[in-house]
This record gives C-alpha cells, sequence and structure tokens, in this order.
C-alpha cells in the first residue's frame, strides 16, 4: 500500500488504498491544459492542487449557506437570489429545531404509548392529535395538556414553556416565508 520516496518520505498509493475514490469530471480542454501549465509552474502535484480546490470550493458552500441563514434569522433576504432559495434556506435553519409535531411523533415511538393513550392523557382528540402531527398549530390550552405528556429524547417530559417555543419558532418560520413570498411579489424598482 505504501511506495517510498529517495528522500524515504512515505507516501499514500492513492490508487490502491481504500481512503481514496477517484474522481471524474469533463472541463473545457484549454481551461485543462492551463490547469496542468499552472500546477506545473507552481511545482504542485495535480492530485494535491484538486483536493485542495474541490475543499476550498465546499468550504465556500459552507460559508455562503451560513451566511445566507444568518440573513433569514435577521429577516434579510436581499442576497436570496429566489423564493425557492429562501425556502431552502428557511427549512434548513428550523429544521434543527423541535416541533410540537416531531414531540408529538417522538412520544409515539415509545411502545407504551400509543395515538389513544396520549388522546386520553391530554384530553385532545385522536384526528387532533393527526393534525398537530401533520404540522397543525397547536393551541394554549392544547399546549398546557400536552406538557407533561410529551416526551424528550433523554427521557423527561417537555413543559409548557419548551412547547410554546417550539410553537413560536413554527410561526416565526411560517411568517418568514409568507415576508418573502410578499417580498418576491413586489416590483423592483
Amino acid at each position: 500500500m505504501y511506495a517510498t520516496l529517495k528522500n524515504e518520505q512515505r507516501v499514500v498509493d492513492k490508487r490502491r488504498s481504500s481512503e481514496y475514490k477517484e474522481l471524474r469530471g469533463f472541463i473545457p480542454k484549454a481551461l485543462t491544459m492551463e490547469f496542468k501549465a499552472a500546477c506545473k509552474k507552481a511545482g504542485q502535484n495535480i492530485n494535491d492542487t484538486l483536493e485542495e480546490a474541490v475543499r476550498d470550493w465546499i468550504d465556500k458552500q459552507e460559508r455562503s449557506l451560513s451566511s445566507r441563514q444568518e440573513n433569514v434569522y435577521r429577516g434579510n433576504f436581499s442576497q436570496t437570489a429566489s423564493i425557492d432559495d429562501l425556502a431552502h434556506d428557511v427549512d434548513t435553519v428550523f429544521a434543527s429545531l423541535p416541533t410540537v409535531a416531531t414531540a408529538i411523533d417522538g412520544t409515539l415511538e415509545n411502545p407504551e404509548w400509543g395515538l389513544k393513550h396520549l388522546a386520553k392523557e391530554t384530553k385532545i382528540s385522536v384526528s387532533r392529535l393527526k393534525k398537530l402531527l401533520s404540522g397543525g398549530r397547536p393551541s394554549d390550552e392544547e399546549i398546557e395538556n400536552l406538557a407533561g405528556c410529551l416526551i424528550k429524547v433523554d427521557g423527561l417530559a417537555f413543559d409548557a414553556e419548551e412547547l410554546t417555543d417550539m410553537r413560536i419558532a413554527e410561526d416565526l418560520k411560517q411568517r418568514q416565508l409568507e415576508r418573502l413570498k410578499r417580498q418576491q411579489k413586489k416590483p423592483r424598482s
């Protein structure tokens, strides 16, 4: 797996190593020649330079997404190219936040709990619980009834304040999307 160089450095034979994978693509011939010439002029190995370029590109994408997410938090949509971009950014930002629906769903994963049992404990109908599971907005009374019955991953129960915070985050997401839709409809001057 290893080859020895003249100066006794050990390098990985990338073709045979399970740690490396060949990546192929097609780019214009002129760009290929320019790239090879630039690598040769700089004394750089083409594989190492390509690896560095791919890492730089991935880092740039992550920084761009992070920047767009910060803009979503601040309500600044001026750097968003389209409603689809913003919808994706808003979804990405809020995807990591728990929702009342995910709390119900997580509780129902517990084999001791079923929808009928949860309905009995919370005094919320099975049909209404199903609506909440599909993203319906819980009322203040429903949040109070769900508090103490919905279980977190660590086995502790959600309290009413945590469920209220989840509802606020869901409301914020909806308002951000509605604001974006209004902004997209306004003619640009």
